[in-house]
């Protein structure tokens, strides 16, 4: 059994595979279900979607990950060391990974490298603007976003690096790690920069059939192995794009999507997609802990009188 830890709002990103594995039995349990309940089966547990999760909420989780890892279970994702976004990205071009770099907006640093974009740090959506091409635009980009409430704290300032793979089309690749376990993903292809949902059948068939072999030899794996070590993360998918043939990777998701697609008009990338379903389905049984019936201890937490939520200040696992 895994037992994936979600929050609310995130199931339908593994519910494709629950539905799927057939060898191994996946079960989806939200945080705050966990904590309720009055004996844990002996399974792998795998903490997912840290980047939504409040301090206090990070702080309850990283206590649980220590309890379920006494108990002598097979945890992934460590809270209390899984990077933040702006973490990630800082690291990666540190380490050189990056060539480009990302500032919190409160810091007040002028970028290095022009056009920028702004972004959020803990969620998953689109560049809050088109790209900024001086101080002056990303002056008032910074002003646009406080006055529609967001907080200085949460605004990133990521400097700009993709490359098209033909003339006027974008690529995005993707790698999932799984315990030990690297996938390749299918490409997303779009005619924007950020391409994060694609259009299916908008690249010439020579790139359908270079998607096939990369989701075969997975060649950037030494890379992105490399990224997620840094960041502290033992299930995810990594995003990232090619630049002058180099990997630059934007974010690591910890709640990826595993859709298991079906048939696309292009056999090449029926191919691509039937490859990595299997793949997925194997790195994950990889991991799965075998059925027993055996239980482990409960995770407790003192819990306020006041209000049903819990005291990050008073936590007491037993």
């Amino acid at each position: 059994m895994i037992v994936f830890l979600i929050t609310r709002g995130t199931a339908f990103t593994l519910e494709k595979a629950r539905d799927t594995a057939k060898d191994f039995r996946i079960v989806l349990m939200r945080y705050d279900e966990i904590l309720a309940v009055k004996s844990l089966p002996r399974a792998t547990y795998v903490f997912t979607a840290l980047d939504r999760l409040a301090m206090w909420e990070l702080r309850v989780a990283a206590s649980l990950y220590r309890h379920l890892q006494s108990q002598g279970v097979r945890v992934l994702n460590d809270p209390a060391r899984v990077l933040s976004r702006y973490g990630v990205l800082r690291r990666l071009h540190i380490a050189g990974l990056n060539r480009f770099n990302a500032y919190r907006v409160e810091e007040g640093v002028e970028p290095r490298r022009w056009p920028v974009f702004l972004r959020t740090d803990g969620d998953h959506d689109a560049p809050l603007n088109p790209l900024l091409h001086d101080s002056a635009e990303l002056k008032a980009a910074i002003a646009s976003a406080v006055d529609q409430g967001l907080p200085l704290s949460v605004l990133l300032v990521v400097e700009y690096m993709a490359q098209p793979v033909k003339l006027g089309l974008f690529r995005r690749l993707a790698i999932y790690r799984i315990g030990d376990r690297s996938v390749a993903d299918t490409c997303v292809h779009d005619v924007q920069w950020r391409a994060k949902i694609g259009k299916d059948g908008i690249a010439p068939a020579e790139l359908y059939e270079d998607e096939l072999w990369i989701v075969r030899q997975n060649p950037y794996r030494t890379a992105i192995a490399k990224a997620f070590d840094l960041a502290g993360i033992e299930y995810g998918r990594a995003d990232f794009g090619l630049v002058d043939g180099q990997p630059q990777i934007y974010e690591i998701n910890t709640s990826p999507h595993l859709e298991l697609l079906g048939d696309s008009p292009s056999p090449f990338r029926s191919q691509s997609r039937q490859l990595c379903n299997v793949n997925l389905m194997a790195a994950l049984q990889s991991i799965d802990t075998p059925d027993n019936d055996s239980t482990i201890a409960p995770f407790r937490a003192r819990r306020r009188k006041q209000a049903d939520t819990l005291d990050s200040q008073e936590l007491d696992a037993k």
